[in-house]
């Protein structure tokens, strides 16, 4: 090949990756005739990728001869090559706008193939005696480099990350970015103070549907990419509105995505991507059905035991509520030690957890010296049958972290009971064989976080007890009588 042919092929190689470029919009719709020119993209990449090989093989075959003339093999090779790229790079593009691909691997692969057929061309520009050995080494390095990543960046997208990455050599997989595993699809590190929209629903939605339904592009109208976008999004009249909170069923989100692959409004549409495993699916549904909205955590969200199972699979560990959720130092041995050799009973509720349950014997141990430092630490106390009254009430606050007190067969009357108002983790209450009535029964409805009332032989009414029980609806008032 003369100077004059390779240079006038570098630039209708260059003319044509330019109308490829601005004439294939991403966000447009691939027509029928070209989807079918795109789904040989495979075919496509592959071909030229064995001429450019080839072409390779024979370059290095002349440097190690010391030969500098650029044989007519390796030249059509070469032209073979890049024009089959160039080819490549066209279908590629149209199966770029079907959708269902990740949009910063679909960059970096997108950028590889159109550097591959410049590469090429410029090779055979520059392989003449007026070039010198280092350009055209770094024409060739510009191939090599075009070749890897767009290779693996095509594995990826078709097969996933860990498909080029799974059985990589420890020193690949910086390069590479290692394999994923479950553990690191979703962020469950913190299920007490991560919503379910962030840490599982965004993912999802940004990894499948936002290719189409995204900044720059949205079919439909559709924006998924943001909680705003979604929240403000309206359907047509004719369809159920995009999320139903509270029902996955009347949702048109999850409608879309439950159709049969072969029906014509599935959602991703099945020319253009898979569809949804089933596990995305069903922690999409959860994500409506729970009513979790874009601030619920998924610690507060009622969790069936499917999607637990799900989550633990994801590498989501026990979900730790309440007071458990705190982080709290461990209770100092030495003192807890001192106060056992003066007669507290302090014991420790778990081996895994840093509480502690104080039995006293008298009011008296409320105030005992050397406790203050444990007081976030005792979470139960029993003071059953001591000479508790009303006024050592109070004393209770010092225990900020309290989900059970034992009151039961005390003189308490209950007319001190609003000074239990500032535990926020008090779920427990026995006051059997007190003197409580009706009035302290009224004080205890504003504690929402009660779940246990024990009221045998005290002087409340059964009027008194069903105020209660429509007050916390969810607690078990026991008053001995049903």
């Amino acid at each position: 090949m003369t100077q004059r042919s390779a240079f006038w092929n570098a630039v209708a190689t260059l003319v044509a990756l330019g109308l490829i470029f601005f004439l294939i919009d991403p966000a447009g719709r691939a027509p029928d005739g070209a989807r079918f020119l795109a789904r040989q993209h495979p075919a496509l990449v592959h071909l030229p990728i064995g001429f450019l090989l080839f072409a390779g093989l024979l370059a290095l075959a002349r440097r190690w001869r010391k030969d500098e003339h650029q044989g007519s093999t390796e030249q059509a090779a070469l032209v073979l090559g890049g024009w089959g790229g160039v080819a490549a790079a066209a279908a590629g593009s149209w199966l770029m706008q079907m959708g269902g691909y990740q949009a910063d691997v679909l960059f970096w692969h997108r950028l590889a193939g159109f550097v591959i057929p410049l590469a090429a061309a410029g090779i055979l520009l520059v392989s003449t005696e007026r070039f010198g050995s280092g350009l055209r080494s770094a024409a060739w390095s510009l191939l090599v480099a075009g070749l890897v990543i767009g290779g693996h960046k095509g594995g990826e997208m078709t097969h996933g990350k860990q498909f080029t990455a799974e059985y990589a050599p420890v020193l690949l997989q910086p390069v590479l970015g290692g394999a994923p595993t479950l553990e690191t699809r979703f962020d469950l590190s913190r299920p007490d103070s991560i919503s379910v929209y962030s840490a599982l629903a965004k993912p999802i939605l940004h990894a499948r549907c936002t290719s189409c339904h995204g900044e720059g592009r949205t079919k439909g109208g559709l924006d998924l990419t943001t909680a705003e976008a979604i929240a403000g999004h309206e359907t047509d009249t004719d369809d159920d509105p995009l999320i139903t909170w509270g029902s996955s069923e009347a949702s048109l989100l999850i409608q879309r995505i439950m159709l049969p692959m072969e029906h014509r409004r599935a959602m991703p549409p099945v020319p253009d991507a898979k569809p949804l495993s089933h596990a995305d699916v069903e922690l999409l549904r959860w994500w409506v059905d729970s009513e979790s909205g874009f601030d619920g955590t998924i610690a507060a969200a009622d969790m069936p035991g499917s999607i637990r199972s799900i989550l633990q699979a994801y590498g989501m560990g026990e979900i730790k509520r309440g007071v458990f959720a705190l982080s709290v130092a461990e209770p100092d041995t030495a003192s807890v030690t001192a106060l056992r050799a003066t007669g507290l009973r302090l014991t420790r509720v778990s081996v895994d957890e840093p509480f502690l349950d104080l039995a006293c014997d008298a009011a008296s141990c409320l105030s005992a010296e050397g406790l203050d430092p444990l007081a976030p630490n005792i979470i139960s106390l029993e003071l059953s049958g001591t000479d508790v009254t009303d006024s050592d009430l109070a004393a209770l606050s010092r225990f900020p972290n309290l989900t059970s007190v034992d009151l039961s067969r005390t003189a308490v009357t209950g007319s001190s009971l609003e000074a239990l108002a500032n535990l926020p983790f008090l779920t427990r209450i026995n006051l059997y064989g007190t003197r409580v009535d009706d009035s302290a029964l009224d004080v205890l409805a504003a504690f929402p976080a009660l779940e246990g009332v024990y009221l045998w032989n005290t002087n409340v009414t059964d009027e008194g007890v069903a105020r209660l029980r429509d007050a916390l609806p969810g607690a078990d008032i026991n008053d001995g009588r049903s």
